[in-house]
């Protein structure tokens, strides 16, 4: 292809993106929050009219909040607050989800069809629309720009140019392929999946969900709005090149063998066959061009992570696209993408896949051993708090991974590359209580000033020249709020920034604060630098390493 790549890209769009799915319209709709103006195109002619992903974990709901999207999102969901567990024949005990430390303590499921539509309609709000049924046919690049040819329903093409493209376009991604990037991994042989969204009536109860774990494979019946579930089960592949879809009483039969249950499944509103593979890209970037979600990473459906990691990935790009293209920050801050989602995607597939293997088919040894031990290590608090904060998203870290996660201790909570936590605050200036999360939203970074548990005259002063310090430098992109262990406002404060009360030290405890110190947090609301009060120079040096100043 030739497309007169020499041609000037200044007054270029700043970001194309292609695919239109969950994880492309999570990116458009982050970018046009931040200002940034933004292309989103799709070969299909609309938002999916099927469920496919089920599940919204809760970092990914923490994700829709900074967004503004959550609450369209709930409206539209059921909560999954309990799961039963059932392993070859047997009741091996429960998994409450809705004890993560979270304003979203708990797993939301209402399909990716309507999580595509909710996030669609918040695009339409920046006055952005998706351009359906425009396919990308090639991509090339140079130091200024990218260039993109692109096919319309009517036939006629158009080269669109842009400063940055994402290609969000599944697992067959023309983007990454056009890159040459390699997408390692292999197939699931001899399995295959059958699943269907439908009503049933059998013995066990509604308000929960349930897996089985049999010699066979695992089957999963999740609870959907409507009154519907999904019944989602791993069957041996007698026959790999029947690709129709399972009649409702296959399922049905399958449901009742494995489960040892007797349940009739009627209305179905969806039947699918499947086959599915772990594959990953080698890298995520090159140049001015990134990959995420399935174009990046794709693996077996084990604990409904797929989509949920893949709208991660769109949120982490999105403030540092938008930082660099504002000229807030340096371009090298675009490295930091791959740096940190590429392990994230490693870690997911190396679990998933091990998951996969170890209740696949499994001897009579390993059944008994289930069998027996399965109750006690379900009811260890300490495995379930594992377990559920592995599905949930809520302990993946960029501490060990990313460039600009800078730890100087100074306290016993989160470090830096780690997940911000949230709790009731009270704003001093109109006695508002509000979830420090609320603190977070926007398009800036947050500086926590903890006074600790016994702060002095003179810590209230080194507060003050921080602030006004931050202020004169920084007041574009960060916003500094002094967090208070008292239960009223102390006479001798020398501070004329936001104060926040923190009356019971229920935050101090969260954040494990018990001398003053300093906690600057990310736009994606993860820590980015942590330290004591006394090592603010550190903090300073920080940030002229994020914002080149």
């Amino acid at each position: 292809m030739t497309m007169n790549m020499a041609q000037d890209h200044a007054n270029a769009l700043d970001v194309l993106i292609i695919g239109a799915g969950p994880v492309g319209l999570t990116l458009a709709c982050e970018l046009s929050r931040y200002g940034i103006s933004c292309r989103i195109i799709d070969r299909d002619s609309g938002t999916k009219s099927i469920s496919k992903a089920l599940i919204l974990h809760v970092r990914t709901q923490e994700v829709f909040d900074a967004m503004g999207a959550i609450a369209a999102e709930k409206a539209v969901s059921v909560p999954l607050r309990r799961i039963s567990l059932h392993a070859y024949g047997k009741l091996i005990g429960h998994l409450h989800s809705d004890t993560i430390d979270s304003p979203h303590p708990h797993p939301i499921i209402l399909g990716q069809d309507r999580t595509e539509h909710v996030l669609e309609e918040h695009l339409h709000s920046f006055g952005v629309k998706v351009e359906w049924q425009v396919e990308a046919i090639d991509v090339e690049q140079n130091e200024a720009g990218v260039s993109v040819k692109l096919r319309h329903a009517d036939g006629s093409e158009e080269v669109a140019r842009a400063k940055y493209l994402v290609g969000c376009d599944g697992a067959h991604s023309i983007v990454r392929k056009r890159l040459g990037l390699s997408f390692e991994g292999a197939k699931y042989e001899n399995e295959q999946f059958i699943q269907t969204d439908a009503k049933i009536r059998w013995t066990l109860p509604k308000g929960t969900s349930y897996l089985f774990l049999t010699p066979f494979g695992y089957m999963m019946v999740i609870e959907m709005p409507d009154d519907i579930v999904r019944v989602f089960i791993s069957l041996a592949d007698p026959d790999p090149s029947n690709e129709t879809p399972p009649t409702l009483q296959e399922v049905q039969d399958a449901l009742n063998q494995l489960g040892g249950v007797e349940a009739e499944l009627y209305e179905p509103v969806w039947l699918a066959r499947y086959r599915t593979s772990h594959r990953r890209a080698d890298r995520f970037r090159q140049g001015r061009i990134f990959v995420a979600g399935d174009a990046g990473h794709i693996h077996v459906p084990l604990g409904g992570q797929g989509m949920n990691t893949g709208i991660q990935d769109a949120f982490n790009l999105a403030w540092k696209l938008a930082y660099t293209l504002q000229s807030k920050a340096t371009p090298d801050l675009l490295d930091t993408y791959n740096a940190e989602r590429v392990p994230v995607a490693e870690a997911l597939l190396a679990g998933t896949d091990k998951g996969y293997r170890i209740i696949l088919h499994p001897n009579e040894l390993k059944q008994n051993a289930v069998r027996l031990f399965g109750p006690f290590i379900v009811g260890q608090e300490s495995i379930r708090t594992k377990i559920l904060h592995t599905l949930e998203e809520v302990d993946i870290s960029y501490k060990d991974t990313s460039p600009i996660s800078e730890d100087h201790g100074g306290s016993n909570g989160p470090t830096a590359g780690e997940r911000a936590l949230s709790a009731p605050i009270v704003r001093l200036a109109n006695k508002e209580t509000v979830e420090l999360f609320e603190i977070f939203r926007g398009t800036h970074w947050t500086l926590l000033l903890f006074s600790g548990q016994k702060a002095t005259d003179e810590i209230y002063q080194q507060f003050a020249v921080v602030g006004r310090t931050i202020s004169e430098k920084y007041s574009q992109v960060v916003r500094s709020h002094l967090v208070v262990n008292a239960m009223k406002e102390p006479p001798t404060l020398c501070w004329d920034g936001s104060t926040l009360m923190d009356s019971e030290g229920d935050l101090h405890d969260k954040y494990g604060v018990s001398s003053a110190c300093l906690y600057l947090i990310r736009p994606d609301w993860y820590v980015g630098f942590r330290s004591r009060l006394i090592e603010s120079d550190h903090l300073m040096d920080y940030l002229s390493k994020i914002f080149g100043l």
